[in-house]
């Protein structure tokens, strides 16, 4: 899987996917981890379910049967804006800032309306990961009363972490919805890998993960060799993460 992807990023950033550069949250690391196995840990079915019903309902009517589209910063907050949440949006393009794709506040100000705060200087496509992520993070609190004040910020370098976090994982849940709608999840994962391949909740399969690098390229203009540096690690981090939680929702919970 390793040799695939640093033949797919060029071999300069072979680097990225030995899990040795700064910044990152090892991209060989979640390359082996258990998504199938985390999954059931942190979220049953029924969750899993009820959370992507009410997504349908409140935000997204074509969840899972359609792939969302990129839309600019300003349209996502307009089409949420009755949903009852703040929304600020920040430019922030140093190295340092770039490790901050968003934030969920449950209460701030004098309203106490939920805030979500999402980094623009980012790619289209990781931008609208992140207005998902944190939407689903307002929709997963209201689904399970949540009466937590803390802030849950989404960092470029943390995916891992999510495998062991239920309210993170349900927001990544409906990214993984999202982009990779149930049509493609089984195309690649269920008619497209070997039983044995399906057997193994580790890996994705090298044909499929080359089709979901291509699907991320065309689909979202997510052109890995031509990013800058310290975006390169990061993104194909995402991609992989969510790849791997959309192929465990359809083999774990048929979703």
């Amino acid at each position: 899987m390793e040799r695939l992807a640093a033949e797919i990023l060029g071999a300069r950033k072979t680097s990225l996917l030995r899990g040795d550069a700064s910044g990152g949250d090892g991209i060989q690391s979640i390359l082996h981890r258990d998504y199938g196995q985390a999954l059931r840990k942190c979220l049953d079915r029924s969750q899993v379910a009820e959370i992507v019903a009410e997504a349908t309902c409140a935000v997204w009517p074509n969840l899972n049967r359609e792939p969302v589209r990129l839309v600019s910063p300003k349209e996502f907050t307009r089409l949420w804006s009755s949903l009852g949440v703040e929304f600020r949006l920040a430019k922030l393009g140093s190295p340092e800032g770039l490790a901050l794709l968003g934030f969920y506040a449950p209460k701030i100000g004098a309203a106490k309306r939920p805030l979500i705060c999402v980094n623009t200087a980012h790619h289209p496509a990781a931008v609208g990961a992140a207005f998902t992520h944190e939407m689903g993070h307002h929709l997963a609190a209201r689904i399970f009363d949540s009466k937590s004040d803390q802030v849950q910020l989404l960092a470029s370098t943390v995916y891992e972490e999510h495998l062991e976090e239920s309210a993170e994982l349900a927001a990544d849940c409906l990214v993984s919805l999202g982009v990779l709608p149930q049509s493609i999840a089984r195309k690649w994962f269920d008619d497209g890998e070997s039983a044995s391949a399906r057997r193994d909740h580790r890996q994705i399969a090298k044909p499929v993960f080359a089709k979901v690098i291509d699907y991320f390229e065309t689909r979202y203009r997510l052109d890995f060799a031509g990013l800058p540096s310290e975006k390169t690690e990061h993104y194909l981090a995402a991609v992989i993460h969510y790849a791997k939680l959309r192929r465990a929702l359809l083999l774990e919970y048929s979703i």
